[in-house]
């Protein structure tokens, strides 16, 4: 049930500690969130008891031999284990993003299994890919100490989409660099007020109006239970203001008009066969410069799949 159901995103740079804190979030919420008593102030109903959970881990593909380690279920040797989780690693498979192809698919069919809390984790991502905002109710970027100033929370791109921002690794001799970069994210983060993070919602903003900066450490566990209450604090917000519906209204959209694309392409890649003297001709007229890159494309488009008029797309046609 799409009421019941929840999706947390987590990425960020290679390196971060996304797989560690995965496995600690998940084994703190299915090993000891039974255990704890339910706070008075809090409406049981609006307080996430996932009874299992799935976990999709996305491993990058290789782009010189299209293999792929998927590793990510061995760093999370205790959760694999678990008897209420899932844990499904993923090749990307070259898509871009972060994500693979098929991770919204993926993670729809563990929700109709039964798991009604799921975590997707990226590929490491750089600034500028955003997808998994697409595939998720709230977006964990996850940041190392030391990985920058203030000028990177002010950036457009990843960061300028996140809910909820983790300085990982808070522990040991990276305990004050920690400190630091949460302190120059918080400072930076002032700068773009309400409606951080794409909320639209006037009552959303009001009450989530920038995503919070929180240290943790994976290795100890230190702050993954603040991490859970602000994943129930974000929860209640976008249920109780009717954002949470909207905002899957709306990824449904985009899901839609991705596998369109995702369709046209492979028509392409089918009908290349029997097109193969046209591809021969676009590609040697490539070779002499007698056309540009993006005209090219277009004329093979149309030889490809038909454009509906009678026009030659050979490059040798066009005067």
């Amino acid at each position: 049930s799409s009421s019941t159901s929840f999706r947390v995103g987590i990425a960020g740079p290679p390196g971060a500690g996304k797989s560690t804190l995965v496995e600690t979030l998940g084994l703190y919420i299915l090993n000891d969130l039974p255990q704890q008593q339910p706070k008075d102030n809090v409406p049981q109903k609006d307080v996430l008891q996932p009874n299992q959970l799935a976990v999709v881990c996305i491993d990058p593909t290789s782009s010189v031999t299209g293999g792929s380690i998927l590793g990510d279920k061995t760093r999370m040797m205790e959760l694999s284990r678990h008897e209420r989780a899932y844990v499904r690693p993923s090749p990307s498979k070259g898509a871009l993003g972060g994500l693979s192809s098929y991770t919204n698919d993926v993670t729809t069919l563990c929700h109709a299994a039964g798991y009604d809390l799921a975590i997707i984790e990226t590929v490491g991502i750089g600034q500028s890919e955003i997808d998994i905002i697409q595939c998720v109710d709230l977006f964990i970027l996850v940041v190392s100490p030391g990985g920058g100033d203030e000028l990177q929370g002010v950036k457009k791109g990843v960061v300028e989409v996140a809910d909820l921002i983790v300085v990982n690794k808070a522990d040991g001799g990276l305990l004050d660099d920690a400190r630091r970069t949460k302190a120059d994210y918080t400072a930076a983060l002032r700068f773009w007020g309400s409606g951080y993070g794409g909320n639209q919602n006037k009552k959303t903003r009001e009450e989530w109006n920038v995503p919070p900066v929180l240290l943790v450490s994976a290795k100890t566990g230190e702050g993954i239970s603040q991490v859970w209450s602000e994943i129930n604090r974000y929860r209640m917000i976008m249920t109780k203001n009717d954002e949470l519906s909207h905002k899957r209204k709306k990824q449904a959209r985009y899901w839609m008009w991705k596998y369109a694309k995702d369709m046209i392409l492979e028509k392409i890649m089918a009908s290349k066969k029997d097109h193969g003297k046209a591809t021969a001709d676009m590609e040697k007229a490539l070779d002499f410069g007698h056309v540009h890159p993006r005209v090219a494309a277009s004329l093979l488009l149309k030889d490809l799949i038909g454009s509906g008029d009678n026009e030659s797309s050979s490059p040798n046609s066009r005067k």
